[in-house]
Order: structure tokens, then sequence, then C-alpha cells
């Protein structure tokens, strides 16, 4: 990868390593090196806005400052699941996804998967929850006790995206929803999914994840479509600010 940019250096962090020739991720220092200097970076992103924005097409992660959080190259998924299960991918992708989960209707802070439909659609009113959830093919069941259970699918197991080297990606929630007490990932036909592919394809994720730890002040960017990204425990404080962009 070439970088023209002088405003930034690269650097190191923990974790980093080398996927298909590439460093992942890529750890871009401002030209200050006082990491506090939040007017020396935003002045060097203003100036270098298209080519940070290209980079960031470029690449599938760009990290300012790093620590231990797990993101995962997710054409490096589909390579290995391919390798061990070539006829099961084909299949599922072939017949596409269905996922169900059951949301309550307020949020539940005691549980990770607790948020609520009325958080989710951004109303109150069940109508248009429901006109919302229709445009982006999702169809809704409501519950006697207030709660939703929401169907989506058929979804792809796979995807290629525009400009980023034609990687076949694995985007897809299956290992999230599969067999979880509030959500569940099947074949668009109904058709169960192979236990051992959806436990084995875990494993190949934790196996290709790369981790970091936050610290105070770190920024990070994420391309949403090549990778894959969660959270690990944590002991409170622990507030993150998130930004979507397109």
């Amino acid at each position: 990868m070439e970088f023209s940019s002088k405003a930034f250096k690269e650097g190191k962090c923990q974790g980093q390593k080398v996927v298909h020739g590439e460093i992942m991720p890529l750890v871009l220092q401002p030209p200050e090196p006082n990491k506090g200097d939040l007017e020396s970076l935003l002045f060097a992103l203003k100036e270098n806005k298209d080519w940070f924005e290209q980079m960031i097409i470029n690449n599938s992660a760009v990290l300012l400052r790093g620590g231990e959080t797990p993101f995962v190259p997710s054409f490096r998924v589909t390579e290995r699941m391919l390798e061990e299960f070539p006829e099961a991918v084909e299949k599922i992708e072939e017949k596409g996804l269905k996922y169900t989960f059951t949301a309550p209707s307020k949020n539940d802070t005691s549980s990770m998967r607790g948020r609520g439909w009325e958080d989710t659609f951004g109303t109150s009113d069940c109508a248009e929850a429901e006109r919302r959830a229709n445009a982006i093919g999702m169809d809704l069941e409501w519950l006697p006790n207030g709660a939703v259970q929401a169907t989506l699918g058929p979804r792809s197991l796979t995807k290629v995206f525009d400009g980023r080297k034609g990687r076949r990606m694995w985007f897809n929630t299956v290992v999230g929803m599969h067999g979880k007490e509030h959500s569940s990932a099947m074949m668009a036909d109904g058709t169960e999914l192979p236990e051992h592919v959806v436990k084995r394809c875990e494993k190949i994720i934790e196996e290709e994840s790369i981790q970091f730890k936050w610290e105070k002040g770190d920024v990070l960017f994420f391309d949403d479509m090549a990778l894959l990204h969660g959270r690990r425990p944590s002991l409170p404080p622990r507030r993150i600010l998130v930004a979507i962009t397109k």
C-alpha cells in the first residue's frame, strides 16, 4: 500500500499483523506527537480529506491510535470457510439466510441484546415501526407482552463490494444470531444451518481476529463493508462515541 500524505506518519501498535501482504491495522499518527493535541489532528484530517477518504476505501482498516478490541478482515473468513466447507457455503449462499429476533418495547440494559423496538425503529408508534421495518425487508409480529418478533430475509451469506479488490466478504450475522435465546439464523427456506459449520465459523473468526485495547483519546476507523467487529467484556466505565458515515 502506498500513501502520499506527509501530514501523518505511520506507527505501530500491539496486535498488528500482515494479512495478504498488507499491515492491519495501519496506524496513523498526527504530525504533532502530543496525543491530546486534538486541534493538530483535526487540521491534518481537514487538509487531507480526499486522501484520507480514499485511503479508508482502499484498505480494510485505519487506526489512528490502537488498543485491544476485536475485528476481523471478513474476506479471510470467507476464504477459510470455502476451504473447509465449500459445499455448505455455496448451498447457504444459493438459498439465502433468514434471521429472526425478539425485541422488548423498551431497552433492557441488563441484557447485551436488550435493545427495544422503539429505540431500534426510532418511534413508539406500532404502525410507523412496521412501516419502517417493511421498508428494509423486515416483517414484524406483535406479541401479547408488547414485544415484537422480527423476521428479516432472504439475505446473502457473502457480498462483493466495489472498491475492495473484488474480495468476497463474509457479510452476515450467523454466528451472532444462530441458536441464541432471543434470535435465530437459518436458511431462507427454513432449513436449519449445520451446527458444526456455525461453530467452526465462530472459531475461525476468533483465530483471524485482531485485538486492541482502548485508551483515552483513541480514534478508530472501520470499513463496515470489509470488517467484522465486536467488543470484549469490560468493567465500567466504558464510553465509546460512535459515528457512521458513507
